[in-house]
């Protein structure tokens, strides 16, 4: 007994504006004959592929939508020039031929990026610090839409946030990018340091788009053995 199975879509996760994105569409029909493939961005159909007609392929307008009809047929559909606007849900319909009809409906999302120019910059307090002091940093990602995530790292180890907050570069963006701050306090003891030394990172990322970091080597800040030999000396002669 054959019947339509095994329907997937693989859309992008992520892409930038100006793009060229391929949505592909796998099924198998198990014998029975191909009817239609639809694509809907959202509830809008903006192609399908019929080959029971001539032409195969047809194109409905859609906002922001530039099919590569020469590259999109039964199991793909390319997109040329991505803009910000079509970032959303893809819908992929597949329907058998008679008798059956069956009609199988898969769904997926993707995001269309603004990734941040440059790296991430971080701040600390000092550079120098003794056991007992709070280390205090933060670190800002540049503007990007969405907002870029943030991760920080000590000494090889993650370490959650003292503080998160976004803020729009302008109200009148037009790609809405935020500029994302986090900040970070930590209880300095004897275990913090590694050899004298603390390493600090900050992590930026999008999707796999992106991936910046910046860090700072911190020192240990120890007590000068001479001032405590004087110390030591001073209260022996009493």
């Amino acid at each position: 007994v054959g019947g339509l199975r095994d329907v997937a879509v693989t859309v992008p996760v992520a892409v930038t504006p100006g793009d060229t994105v391929t949505l592909q569409c796998s099924y198998d029909l198990e014998g029975d004959p191909l009817y239609t493939v639809k694509w809907y961005k959202g509830r809008q159909e903006f192609f399908r592929y019929v080959p029971k007609e001539l032409p195969h392929t047809r194109v409905f307008p859609l906002p922001g939508v530039n099919v590569d009809v020469s590259k999109s047929g039964a199991n793909q559909v390319v997109l040329r020039d991505v803009p910000i606007e079509l970032a959303g849900r893809y819908r992929c319909e597949v329907s058998a031929d008679a008798p059956t009809f069956h009609t199988e409906i898969v769904a997926s999302h993707m995001h269309v990026a603004y990734l941040p120019e440059g790296d991430p910059k971080l701040q600390m307090e000092k550079r120098r610090y003794a056991v007992g002091d709070t280390l205090r940093g933060n670190c800002s990602s540049p503007a990007s839409s969405p907002p870029t995530n943030l991760t920080w790292i000590v000494n090889g180890k993650r370490m959650n946030a003292s503080f998160w907050k976004q803020d729009r570069v302008r109200s009148d963006d037009p790609q809405s990018r935020k500029v994302t701050t986090i900040g970070l306090e930590l209880d300095m003891d004897s275990s913090t340091f590694q050899y004298g030394k603390l390493r600090v990172q900050c992590v930026a990322t999008m999707f796999q788009l992106y991936r910046q970091e910046a860090d700072a080597v911190l020192e240990e800040e120890r007590p000068r053995l001479a001032s405590v030999l004087g110390t030591r000396e001073s209260s022996l002669g009493e």
